[in-house]
């Protein structure tokens, strides 16, 4: 049975105990009970406690209208459901106006109802007012503080456990990735230094200046993960950046720019990305190709295109398909629009439409 049903329940048990209550407490004080004889059944006390406990039903979705609708009742007999109406609306509305609002017109129904002409009476109204009216309100609100207390420490807990773990996943990644990607650093400049060949010693140069490309973005990512200092310090790549991603790339490359193009940085920070690993492709896969790279303004946001023939495919880096899987999600995560294939003419096309509304999300 899940918690819905456990609710109904007990709401249900409720009402029905209240109703039985406040009809048996009615039927007594008014003289009804034995009933050897079937003797004058106040009628009109019975439908009050009786629709009073009915209104509990609604107490949780509807605490505020269940309190409210009570009130034409109290006019003429107290309900027994009263104060159990005034706890559900501290206790599921949560606002104090509204509640210490409600519990002075029961105040002010109980006052007319028993009117503190002698010490009977006021004895009456005190006894409902300090044992009904006053710890219903107050329990109620004390329980919604609880439960908001309660939720607040439990979102605390989550947030320091996320954080924790992403400390956790940082750590890991540092130690495995930045290892290996260190030792291919070194074992390049060894290479650049030992080798007799002009060639090897330039391939052995670009791998090592990419290698430390890849160690100082690593870096960012780990911070960025551990929520450090220095990651909030490093500046991030924005649409600027392309042309110095472009120049040291080592590739041939014509850069188009339309000038005066300017976006957020967030959508600056996608667009360098998307150029970046579209060089890295062409890199891998089609060394020495001459590559068109066109950023243009496209509604508020860029349009990104980056084209390159087919070239000589290099079989040292398999295609395996997740850098572009990787850059079709970051593209849509912005809420662009992204595609990438070959084309009739015998060119691999990449564009990427980044809106500005879509960044700005």
């Amino acid at each position: 049975m899940n918690a819905r049903a456990v609710r109904l329940l007990g709401d249900v048990a409720l009402a029905v105990g209240v109703g039985v209550a406040g009809v048996g407490s009615d039927l007594v004080m008014n003289g009804a009970v034995p009933m050897v004889l079937l003797p004058e059944v106040p009628w009109r006390g019975v439908w009050i406690q009786a629709v009073a406990a009915l209104m509990l039903l609604a107490r949780r979705r509807h605490p505020m209208a269940v309190a409210v609708a009570m009130l034409p009742l109290g006019y003429a007999e107290l309900p027994l459901a009263m104060p159990f109406a005034l706890y559900s609306l501290g206790a599921h509305q949560g606002d104090r106006r509204r509640v210490i609002v409600l519990a002075a017109l029961w105040l002010a129904v109980l006052s007319h109802l028993w009117e503190p002409r002698d010490l009977t009476t006021t004895v009456h109204l005190l006894s409902i007012c300090g044992l009904a009216v006053i710890p219903a309100s107050v329990l109620g609100l004390y329980i919604d503080s609880r439960r908001r207390l309660d939720t607040a420490l439990a979102e605390k807990a989550a947030r320091e456990a996320r954080a924790e773990e992403r400390t956790r996943l940082a750590r890991e990644v540092h130690d495995v990735v930045t290892h290996h990607v260190s030792l291919m650093v070194l074992q390049a400049g060894s290479l650049r230094m030992a080798a007799p060949d002009e060639e090897v010693r330039q391939a052995a140069e670009e791998i090592r200046a990419t290698g430390r490309r890849a160690l100082g973005e690593l870096r960012e990512v780990v911070g960025v993960l551990r929520d450090s200092g220095p990651a909030e310090l490093a500046p991030q790549p924005t649409l600027l950046d392309v042309s110095r991603l472009v120049a040291e790339s080592g590739l041939r490359v014509r850069l188009r720019q339309d000038a005066g193009l300017e976006v957020s940085a967030a959508l600056g920070r996608t667009a360098y990305r998307v150029v970046q690993e579209a060089l890295t492709n062409v890199r891998k896969h089609a060394p020495g190709a001459e590559v068109d790279v066109r950023l243009s303004g496209h509604e508020g946001g860029v349009r990104v295109a980056v084209g390159n023939p087919a070239g000589q495919t290099s079989g040292a880096f398999p295609a395996s398909g997740t850098g572009l899987l990787g850059l079709r999600q970051r593209v849509e995560l912005v809420g662009g629009a992204f595609s990438a294939g070959w084309t009739g003419s015998g060119r691999f096309e990449l564009v990427a439409v980044l809106p500005g509304q879509g960044a700005a999300a």
